[in-house]
């Protein structure tokens, strides 16, 4: 009892009630362990500081709750390994917090802890997990207190077999491997090999994804892959299939934990082998054995599906709602209607322009709308393809009623919805059902909202001109009517700026428009579309009074005189007259440098001339204007003031070549003049350049195709030119500069300044951007599909070229591609 007792004992009480968040649960949480090298243990190649932080709370316990006694840490270990020789692991323990109390810093005290806390049997559940952290605990402090390589290899071993034993596989793997590196040991490395190929990297399952348009083969792997830029294509090995002939017909991609195989086709068989060698995230640790693969991809299952969330068909000119089907000859559609009374409850749901199941589609069947039409329509069936039918709303449904409809569609033949039950409650048989949403309309609604209210715009759908007397009803998030407003002959109404006010149920949340048969409506509570980062943002709009100020240039030397033109408006633009303007005028230090009242000149307008006296600050000057001195300004400019002299030169650079090969040095010829016509001899010619991504490849033949790695970053590359010259007596001078080759296949430029510098000493400067041409072959790649056009299960088609850097075409076989997919 005095081994169980010093068990029991030595966890807190609460800690025994409870252990929700316990040692083994952080290691299970805990995918990979940290190898660094902390300054508090450089020594240790392993360091864990939630285990350390366990160690030492159990270190404290055991000094708190254990008598020391006379022996000394050796008898007690000796002790301890004698019963668990004889397999008394209980009658071990006790010995090993004798020889801790004795001496923490022995490893071999702390070792024997942890072997003799793995080998006790437990009671209950309680003791098992008691002992299964103590165990873990003891283990890794036995490590750190190693002061030698031996010790530190039998502590690691001791730790992996305890992670082993807790089903803890990557920490014990790791564990193994880092006691392996330190001494070598037959066991160990017999119980490391063994528990590698059951629990480490290994291929787990594979899946062959047979209902895509385009079929593919993905192989799932316990750990992640390696990551960078890996080819992957090596380990895979592909065959079988008609009009197939090798890998070559394939393309393989790597994502995450898996490698996936495309290029597969219906209806046919396939061998493929994974081959060992397969890099994993982990380091050193690699597939261990080839694994072969027989695999037969089936013919897709009937299917269908609709093209995507709009929801707004035009009533004029429109050839119905599209649907896909997939192997299928004939198809079961129903078409349910929700009124407008209940619109704003259905718009604001979660089911709203998505899929739903069948327990949603039966509740707006019973409680939302109801059926208008079922039926079936035919469709053509071509083997494993996507076909486009096709449904003609009107005429099926015929005349379309205020509301949003919403169709659901499945294959024939397939299993039947069962009945609401008597009680009322819909049947759900978990499955999703292909859903369109659709409003049959010529109305398009716009509406934006400001300080005077809620504003919508009626324009036809089918040729864009305003559409007049349509009613509107502005509904509220609570579903009462806030207002209603008729459109005038601009397709134009507002409603009163209370309304577009309310808060909480009573905020807009929902614009209905109708025009005879026709029905409209408009989410007010979808995000706003935004147009500030598109350059049209403009400046807020003004409350009040609005001043605007500008003066006749930007640029202005000290002593000159600045000429400022002010513009006095109201809210709506219009003139204000007969009120004067205060204009302050602030240096660039801040400091208020003239302050005057100037009255109106005629419509609003006035001039006023501000003159600079000699050796004015230079900087950037404001001038602000006020209405009330004491309230804040209503408008605003600036102007520098610079000390600066007219250039009195012309400077012309011309390049040598239009394109620069990659590595070839660019040579400029320069040619300065003064502006009275003399040439610019004998001056001092300097530069810099500067190495940057291009927008665009410059290689003949090249537009619109992408080049290189449009994701990888390329910082610009600055220097100055290696050697100055001098122009000639006809103000000539040629530049040669070395261009350095960068490590990127990014198309790239290189923009040349140049400096001439004039006799009385400042500089004029003038740039020029040569674009840099590869210096072998270059491939490009264009899409032939605009972003956003496709849709799950299409193809994506795409146009690749490759030639020289002056545009020459190159023939080249065995082209290897991979897709990736960017999360």
């Amino acid at each position: 009892m005095l081994a169980e007792s010093h068990i029991r004992r030595f966890w807190p009480a609460d800690r025994r009630r409870g252990p929700t968040m316990t040692l083994l649960s952080r290691l299970a949480l805990a995918l990979s362990l940290t190898l660094v090298a902390a300054p508090a243990f450089a020594q240790k190649a392993y360091v864990r500081n939630d285990l350390l932080a366990d160690g030492q709370r159990l270190e404290e316990r055991l000094k708190r709750e254990v008598a020391a006694g006379n022996r000394s840490a050796a008898d007690a270990i000796r002790a301890g390994e004698i019963a668990l020789g004889r397999g008394d692991a209980r009658s071990a323990l006790p010995q090993a917090n004798a020889a801790i109390v004795a001496d923490s810093s022995n490893a071999a005290g702390w070792r024997l802890m942890a072997r003799a806390a793995n080998a006790i049997e437990p009671r209950d559940y309680r003791e098992r997990w008691e002992l299964r952290e103590r165990a873990v605990a003891a283990a890794y402090l036995s490590y750190q207190r190693s002061t030698n390589r031996n010790d530190e290899a039998a502590s690691l071993g001791v730790l992996a077999r305890t992670f082993e034993k807790n089903e803890l596989w990557r920490p014990a793997l790791t564990t193994y491997r880092l006691s392996l590196d330190l001494a070598a040991n037959s066991a160990l490395q017999s119980s490391y090999e063994s528990l590698r190929e059951k629990r480490g990297f290994r291929l787990t399952s594979n899946k062959t994804d047979s209902d895509a348009a385009s079929p593919r083969a993905c192989f799932e792997f316990s750990e992640a892959l390696a990551r960078g830029r890996v080819d992957f294509a090596p380990y895979v090995a592909i065959s079988g299939g008609r009009n197939t002939q090798g890998s070559g017909d394939f393309a393989v991609s790597a994502e995450d934990r898996q490698i996936c195989v495309d290029g597969l086709k219906h209806g046919e068989r396939y061998a493929i082998v994974i081959r060992q060698g397969v890099p994993s995230a982990i380091p050193d640790e690699t597939l261990l054995r080839s694994a072969d693969y027989e695999i037969y991809v089936r013919d897709r299952t009937p299917s269908v599906r609709f093209t995507g969330k709009n929801y707004v068909l035009p009533r004029t000119g429109q050839q119905g709602i599209p649907v896909v089907s997939v192997n299928s000859g004939k198809l079961d559609l129903e078409v349910m209607r929700i009124g407008d009374r209940n619109l704003i409850n259905s718009v604001h749901s979660e089911d709203f322009l998505s899929q739903i199941g069948s327990y949603s589609a039966r509740q707006i069947s019973s409680d939302k709308g109801q059926t208008v039409w079922t039926g079936t329509m035919d469709v053509k069936s071509e083997l494993n393809q996507d076909v486009i039918t096709a449904f003609p709303v009107t005429e099926a449904v015929g005349s379309l009623k205020p509301g949003v409809y919403v169709m659901f569609a499945k294959p024939s033949g397939g299993p039947a919805t069962p009945p609401a039950s008597d009680d009322g409650d819909s049947y759900d048989d978990g499955s999703t059902r292909a859903t369109q949403w659709f409003v049959v309309s010529d109305l398009g609604l716009t509406s934006f909202t400001g300080p005077d209210g809620v504003h919508v715009l009626a324009r036809s759908l089918a040729d864009a001109k305003p559409i007049a007397n349509a009613e509107l009803r502005l509904i509220a998030r609570n579903n009462e009517v806030l207002g209603t407003a008729k459109t005038d002959g601009n397709g134009y109404a507002r409603f009163d700026a209370g309304l577009g006010k309310g808060q909480g149920g009573n905020a807009p949340g929902l614009v209905t428009a109708s025009l005879a048969e026709d029905y409209g409506f408009l989410d007010l509570k979808q995000t706003a579309f935004d147009l500030s980062d598109r350059g049209v943002k403009g400046r807020v709009a003004p409350a009040g009074l609005d001043a605007y100020l500008y003066t006749e240039r930007g640029v202005y030397r000290s002593g000159e005189t600045v000429y400022l033109t002010s513009l006095l408006r109201d809210a709506k633009g219009a003139a204000v007259t007969g009120l004067p303007l205060t204009i302050v005028v602030k240096r660039p230090d801040g400091v208020e440098y003239r302050r005057r009242q100037v009255e109106d000149q005629g419509a609003g307008g006035r001039a006023h001339s501000i003159q600079l006296v000699s050796g004015s600050a230079t900087g950037t000057w404001r001038i602000l204007a006020y209405s009330d001195p004491k309230g804040q300004a209503i408008g605003e400019t600036s102007f520098l003031v610079e000390d600066y002299v007219p250039e009195r030169l012309e400077l012309t650079l011309t390049p040598k070549a239009p394109l620069l090969q990659a590595g070839q040095p660019a040579e400029l010829d320069v040619n300065a003049r003064y502006l009275y016509g003399a040439p610019g001899s004998a001056l001092d010619v300097t530069g810099s350049m500067t190495i940057r991504a291009a927008d665009a490849s410059a290689i003949p033949g090249f537009k619109d195709y992408q080049v290189g790695l449009t994701d990888e970053a390329f910082e610009p590359v600055q220097s100055e030119f290696e050697e100055s010259t001098t122009t000639d007596a006809a103000g000539k001078a040629t530049i040669t500069n070395p261009v350095q080759q960068a490590d990127t296949n990014r198309p790239l430029e290189v923009e040349m300044t140049v400096r001439v510098g004039e006799p009385g000493g400042r500089a004029i400067a003038r740039s020029v951007t040569m674009p840099i041409v590869p210096k072998g072959a270059a491939i490009g790649v264009k899409k032939l599909f605009r972003d956003g056009d496709l849709g799950n299960g299409q193809t994506a088609n795409f146009e690749v070229i490759m030639a020289t850097g002056d545009g020459k075409r190159l023939a080249r076989p065995g082209v290897k591609w991979v897709l990736s997919k960017v999360r």
